[in-house]
């Protein structure tokens, strides 16, 4: 027995004779009785409790269940150091209890007969100041320190016997719980409330630690790559969904004996050398051989501090070339709904169209610029089974003959002079799972012809400057203005090349081949110009429309979604005449069959246009505008700019 027991019986006695004085309506010595008891005295009579013995009910058991739950993540924390702690205080016929916020108590651990004396402070029961009056629990509920409650300092007389030493468990600033131990008054020790307080502090900090691994694991399942912790035997010690899934090890998801990084992937001399070495390693393409697959992907590694352990992350490299696609506006926007006309030989387009989107056919696109090849090769992407990937349109054309292997093909770090650090992709690697759309394929020089052919017929490639072979899954649509017959007869296109690459070919008539379909053409550029520039109500005059359907079009479709966006900008009412349309576009201005005069220029065009006009309609105004198809503003405003007057002709038909 310790030497302070005699004393603490004589100071429990006169608290005794205090509660007893409290009871009577007396008010507590402050020299026998602190503060803090003497304000949860109070506090507990203000709810209703009188002095002695207190008997609340249990939470019934399906609500305890509940809030069991609820509480898992304190549960958890604590239970493991409370039995540490009873295991060393466990002479002391202790009981230590777990509650929550509420004063719920949520567990409890200690001796069965020390339990029973202590029925009302156990599992099940709310230990709150409203319902036990003065205890541990409760009354660190209200103050949120470390504190005791020594034999009759408590409410409840049936807990007068016992000293309560309890702590609040703190999340950083948050209140989570209460740690509770009580201890028979005459087994109590000065440093109980130690060794509590610090017990109630390691379950903090379990808590904290809890919460910070928790927003580990969520950021790195919202990562979108492989994430891989290595311990310095290569073996896995954690990783997130992303990684599981590239590395095809679903099956492993829970599992706490983790493999090592070698069982699941059997070959990568890149991965070996970051393995021996222990060096860092950013963004290196490579391969990773795994049980049953190859991997494709991007490679980093960083050693973890001092210890020698690795950070591994993994990135598709399909899914970087789709993003890099995704930047370039590689993407198809049209579908056969946009592909206008009636006429027999754009319905055989058409049709041929649709069966080339059936599968992965090689396709060949012929037509005169401007006819609308690229279009054509975008609505089969669109209605293929490839339309969720990229579409990667590439003008062979328009790229220097020195560069045209290394932009379609990518080249590997030093190739040349003037290569990017690491290398780059080329156009065939970012349309991987989706379509590339190979544009003047006649123009393409006969070296790049030559790695063309070879990826169209292994569907494979080599970049610039490497001897590693790359597996894609592209499909090409090429398209031409050329007669590649006459291309291949004089050596500037390979024959190979040519029979592989046309095995469908869809041919595009030019638009004067299908006059038809020129005025559904022109009213729907119509439309869609007209509200891109907020005039969504212009219209063509008849005499305008007559022109443009006489037009022979060498520039076919792009040529005539040109002049109307040029009609458009020009015209100043709400309909488009013929005077806003190019001279070329206008050989015979003069209506009603008047025979015109040469002109020089457009104004002198125009000029005699509006003279022969009015003077066919006797300087009438009102029959000139029906005729030229623009409103009356209009017309005045070209007769002042030539210095006309509808009175010439009136005088004129009067003589």
């Amino acid at each position: 027995m310790s030497l302070e027991i005699p004393q603490l019986i004589a100071r429990n006695q006169a608290i005794r004779r205090q509660k007893e004085l409290f009871a009577s309506g007396g008010v507590p010595d402050a020299a026998v009785v602190s503060d803090m008891i003497a304000a949860s005295w109070f506090r507990s009579r203000a709810c209703g409790l009188p002095p002695g013995h207190i008997f609340p009910s249990p939470l019934p058991e399906q609500e305890f269940r509940q809030a069991l739950e609820h509480g898992r993540e304190l549960l958890e924390s604590a239970a493991p150091l409370m039995q540490k702690l009873f295991d060393a205080i466990s002479g002391s016929r202790s009981v230590i209890g777990l509650a929550d916020t509420s004063g719920l108590i949520l567990h409890t651990v200690g001796p069965e007969e020390s339990l029973k004396r202590l029925a009302a402070f156990t599992e099940g029961y709310r230990a709150t100041e409203k319902s036990s009056g003065t205890n541990g629990i409760g009354t660190c509920l209200v103050e949120c320190r470390p504190l005791e409650i020594i034999g009759c300092e408590h409410y409840a007389e049936q807990a007068s016997g016992w000293c309560c030493s309890a702590a609040p468990i703190m999340r950083g600033k948050e209140l989570f719980g209460i740690l509770n131990v009580s201890i028979e008054l005459e087994h109590y020790h000065r440093h109980t409330l130690g060794m509590v307080a610090a017990a109630a502090y390691a379950i903090g900090e379990q808590l904290h630690l809890r919460r910070l691994l928790g927003q580990q694991r969520a950021m790195l399942e919202l990562i979108d790559e492989g994430v891989i912790f290595l311990d310095g035997r290569g073996f896995i010690s954690a990783w997130n969904d992303k990684a599981r899934a590239m590395l095809q090890a679903q099956d492993l998801r829970g599992r706490e004996d983790l493999p090592s990084i070698r069982e699941l992937i059997r070959e990568s001399p890149l991965l070996d050398e970051v393995l021996t070495a222990r060096k860092a390693l950013h963004d290196q393409e490579t391969t990773l051989h795994l049980r049953q697959a190859a991997l494709n992907c991007v490679l980093s590694a960083s050693p973890l501090g001092n210890c020698s352990g690795l950070l591994l992350t993994l990135r598709e490299t399909r899914r970087l070339r789709d993003y890099a696609a995704r930047i370039m506006g590689a993407k198809a926007i049209y579908t056969f709904d946009d592909m206008l006309g009636d006429s027999p030989a754009m319905r055989e387009a058409l049709r041929l169209g649709h069966i080339a989107a059936q599968s992965d056919i090689t396709t060949l696109i012929l037509g005169e610029s401007g006819a609308g090849k690229e279009l054509l090769a975008q609505a089969v992407h669109n209605a293929s089974a490839r339309r969720g990937g990229p579409f990667v349109a590439v003008n062979c054309g328009a790229l220097p003959p020195g560069l045209v292997e290394s932009e379609l093909f990518g080249y590997e770090e030093g190739a040349f002079t003037g290569a990017v650090r690491r290398g780059r992709a080329g156009r065939f690697e970012l349309a991987d799972g989706g379509t590339v759309f190979l544009d003047e394929i006649g123009e393409m020089p006969l070296d790049a012809q030559v790695s063309l052919l070879r990826l169209l017929q292994e569907k494979e490639l080599t970049r610039v400057g490497g001897g590693r072979p790359r597996r894609v899954d592209i499909r090409v649509i090429a398209a031409t203005n050329r007669d590649l017959e006459e291309e291949v007869r004089a050596r500037r296109f390979r024959e190979d090349l040519y029979y592989r690459l046309n095995v469908l070919t869809i041919r595009l008539p030019s638009l004067r081949e299908r006059p038809g379909d020129l005025p559904v053409l022109a009213l729907h550029f119509l439309r869609r110009l007209g509200a891109a520039s907020g005039r969504k109500h212009l219209v063509f005059s008849p005499e305008c429309l007559e022109s443009l359907t006489r037009y022979h079009w060498p520039g076919n479709v792009r040529e005539l979604a040109n002049a109307v966006e040029r009609a458009i900008a020009l015209t100043e009412g709400s309909v488009i005449s013929r005077l806003d349309l190019p001279a070329a576009y206008v050989p015979s201005p003069a209506p009603r069959g008047i025979a015109p005069h040469g002109c020089a220029t457009l104004r002198a065009q125009e000029r005699e246009a509006i003279s022969e006009v009015l003077r066919a309609n006797g300087g009438n105004v009102r029959a000139a505008t029906q005729s030229l198809g623009i409103a009356r503003s209009v017309l005045y405003r070209r007769l002042r700019r030539y210095g006309l007057t509808p009175d010439i002709w009136r005088k004129r038909t009067g003589e």
